[in-house]
């Protein structure tokens, strides 16, 4: 779910497919490869592991990044090269299982973000969001970028398990919310199936949506509610009523219209 630009076609460090030959007849959605100079920034300077080149750490790390790249920023499923053609499936808190297809439809934050719970809250509602939508809704909020890493891996190949770390600074408003400028970070675990040559096949994420909701709900809403206004119309009326007991006498806006009128015909 890291949020990148989608201007550049340069190519980056921890992400796979970004250019070169096999990338030249590739759909990108905004027009070009995305740039992620703003969030590896965030992740270079927040992050609580440094994996050596090489290790097992390092290449499930950038193995999710490259994939979230393709997710977030490829129109077509078939230019994805971290998946397995036709056997993907990811599944969230024990949920259905989304095909790729269905995956890219929706956008990851919609795929992770299915919960019958969130909408009634007011937190998020994934039935009414679109891919584009979603991803405007998390760019504004953090707009230096959501950086995510792998924590620890607990296996390897072919059935990967490991824990992550996904944060960011809400510097930006989330749903009327106003920004907070603090930190927002969730922990979760996934177990990543792999073919032989390391594309995911099967994908199941456990975490608790709350830990990131929670932090971005934080701020005073910017434009109250109907709720609150109904209730802040309700006790200037309250008010208002309050000064006519006291002096005995209606303000000229709530006098009686019969009285009015009979002034009228005198």
């Amino acid at each position: 779910m890291e949020v990148a630009a989608a201007d550049s076609s340069g190519g980056d460090r921890y992400r796979s497919h970004l250019t070169g030959d096999g990338e030249k007849n590739t759909v990108w959605r905004h027009g070009a490869p995305p740039t992620y100079d703003a969030v590896n920034s965030l992740f270079e300077a927040e992050r609580t592991q440094e994996w050596p080149a090489g290790s097992l750490e390092e290449t499930v790390q950038n193995a999710i990044k490259t994939w979230e790249m393709e997710l977030s920023h490829k129109a077509k499923l078939e230019d994805f090269k971290s998946v397995s053609p036709g056997r993907f499936r990811l599944s969230v808190n024990g949920g259905r299982p989304l095909t790729g297809e269905e995956t890219l439809a929706v956008g990851s934050y919609n795929a992770l973000l299915t919960s019958p719970i969130l909408p009634g809250a007011g937190a998020y509602d994934a039935a009414a969001e679109t891919f584009e939508s979603s991803h405007d809704l998390f760019r504004a909020a953090f707009p230096r970028g959501f950086a995510w890493e792998v924590i620890r891996v607990y296996s390897g190949p072919p059935v990967i398990t490991f824990k992550f770390r996904h944060w960011g600074h809400m510097d930006g408003p989330y749903k009327g919310h106003a920004p907070t400028g603090d930190k927002v970070e969730f922990y979760g675990v996934a177990v990543l199936k792999v073919d032989e040559q390391l594309r995911a096949e099967d994908v199941e994420v456990y975490y608790d949506p709350g830990e990131l909701l929670g932090g971005l709900l934080k701020g005073p809403l910017l434009v109250p509610s109907a709720e609150e206004e109904d209730a802040r119309q309700l006790g200037e009326r309250l008010g208002e009523a309050a000064i006519v007991s006291a002096s005995g006498a209606a303000p000229q806006s709530q006098a009686c219209p019969f009285l009015a009128s009979a002034k009228r015909e005198e």
